[in-house]
């Protein structure tokens, strides 16, 4: 039997892993509106995952749906990396596990993980091996795949690509900018249209990622640069209409907003709620007296609290 990226409808239009971002009621409220394609977690450390599988596996926890669910391990140990994606194949519900190969945070790029790991062509080879190795002991149809960007300090995607597709992926989402780019300039997708030449002369498929704002930009890159699909991050924060292409009123944004807490409560009760302000102060960008409001839920402390404010306000009824 193939797995899902085998199977799943093409052109491909996903959530893009964002970390302290794709959380599980993140996920959720982007999946019951958006409905896209894929769905990714947040990243997780491998070695953390197999020190402390208890506290972690809450990061996979997952609602009810049909829409892959894509598990992210960064690291740079194959061994933890082939023990930790073991934990995820027998205690969580993911369709497929996906090696982060392209954060940009330096703390974990200087040990050789997340982007650091596109300097590191051998052992990025390894962990790929190490998920399948388990994939295959466990028996089960899981996809694999990597995450990653066009370059460390320069641009290399020629060779950095072709050392991934070696290893024969599933899928690779390629972030059209260098690690030394952060997340600033524009991505570049000429050369993530690069990539897709390359992967189409293999079993790969290849995603793009990077700066897309709508979904007829969408439409417009998959035809131009990748035509197995695309992931979209930060256009969808606050704003998981964007996967249907529709504008809601401020209504239903803030409906959207009170169902997203009920279900952080829900899936991760024990979770500290602080991390809820960011995603309500999206929800409300451009509203009338924006700037108060996200003055007043910047200090609200717990999801009670925030659930009554929204609650209050006048054009949530």
């Amino acid at each position: 039997m193939n797995c899902f990226w085998q199977t799943i409808k093409k052109p491909i239009i996903g959530l893009a892993p964002m970390d302290g971002i794709t959380d599980p009621a993140f996920r959720a409220i982007v999946d019951e509106i958006g409905q896209p394609s894929i769905l990714y977690s947040e990243f997780v450390s491998a070695e953390g995952l197999c020190r402390n599988p208890k506290r972690l596996l809450r990061t996979f926890i997952s609602h009810k749906t049909d829409t892959p669910l894509i598990g992210q391990l960064f690291g740079v140990d194959p061994i933890a990396m082939q023990e930790a994606s073991a934990i995820l194949l027998e205690k969580t519900s993911i369709s497929g596990i996906d090696i982060n190969m392209g954060c940009p945070n330096r703390r974990v790029a200087s040990h050789n993980g997340g982007a650091g790991l596109i300097k590191q062509p051998k052992i990025a080879k390894k962990l790929i091996e190490a998920v399948k190795q388990a994939i295959t002991k466990s028996k089960k149809i899981i996809g694999m795949s990597v995450k990653t960007r066009i370059g460390y300090d320069k641009i290399v995607t020629e060779s950095w690509i072709r050392s991934l597709l070696e290893a024969e992926p599933d899928a690779i989402a390629l972030h059209g900018r260098t690690l030394k780019q952060m997340y600033t300039g524009k991505a570049n997708w000429e050369e993530i249209h690069k990539a897709s030449l390359l992967a189409k002369e293999t079993h790969t498929l290849l995603l793009g990622n990077g700066d897309i704002q709508s979904l007829d930009e969408v439409n417009k890159y998959i035809i131009k640069y990748t035509p197995d699909g695309v992931l979209l991050g930060r256009a969808a924060l606050g704003n998981p209409w964007i996967f249907q292409n529709c504008t809601p009123d401020i209504k239903i944004r803030i409906q959207t907003a009170i169902r997203h807490i009920q279900l952080f409560d829900e899936f991760t009760p024990t979770a500290n709620p602080l991390s809820l302000r960011k995603h309500l102060g999206w929800y409300i960008k451009g509203f009338p007296d924006a700037s108060s409001i996200r003055n007043t839920m910047m200090k609200l402390v717990t999801t009670k609290d925030m659930l009554d404010f929204l609650s209050s306000l006048s054009y949530s009824g």
